[in-house]
């Protein structure tokens, strides 16, 4: 395995090749998830919601997904569950964005296999963390 290299922006050292798949339906926060994510290193792909992201899923092979929990067609919850059906997304880290606490069901979010959850606002700070540590 070769050693990450530096992001010559920050200095800080650059994941490989880590691709991360956001599904939100909120243009704001893809772009805002997407441009937090790409400054440290990571290869992103948005989805609009959770039917594109079971589509795109298979031929980018994102070493993580994060969901919003409240999309049109195919809900975070449900799209969690159908990409972990997939062999490939058995394991890896699929996040939960929810907009507040009370929208969190935990009984939920261990039957859809979600990783961890983040509540709306993001910071920064909690994302780049929160990715660091599950990736």
């Amino acid at each position: 395995m070769t050693s990450p290299s530096p992001d010559r922006s920050t200095g800080a050292e650059r994941p490989s090749a880590r691709r991360i798949l956001i599904a939100d339906d909120a243009m704001s926060s893809r772009e805002l998830l997407r441009t937090i994510l790409e400054r440290q290193g990571y290869v992103v792909m948005e989805a609009e919601d959770g039917a594109q992201a079971v589509d795109k899923a298979p031929n980018f092979a994102p070493h993580m997904v994060i969901l919003d929990l409240q999309m049109p067609k195919l809900n975070g919850y449900s799209t969690a569950i159908a990409l972990r059906k997939i062999a490939a997304f058995a394991s890896i880290p699929i996040i939960a964005l929810a907009a507040a606490l009370p929208e969190v069901s935990l009984e939920q979010m261990t039957q859809a296999g979600f990783t961890h959850c983040l509540v709306k606002p993001i910071s920064p700070t909690r994302l780049r963390e929160c990715v660091t540590d599950l990736l």
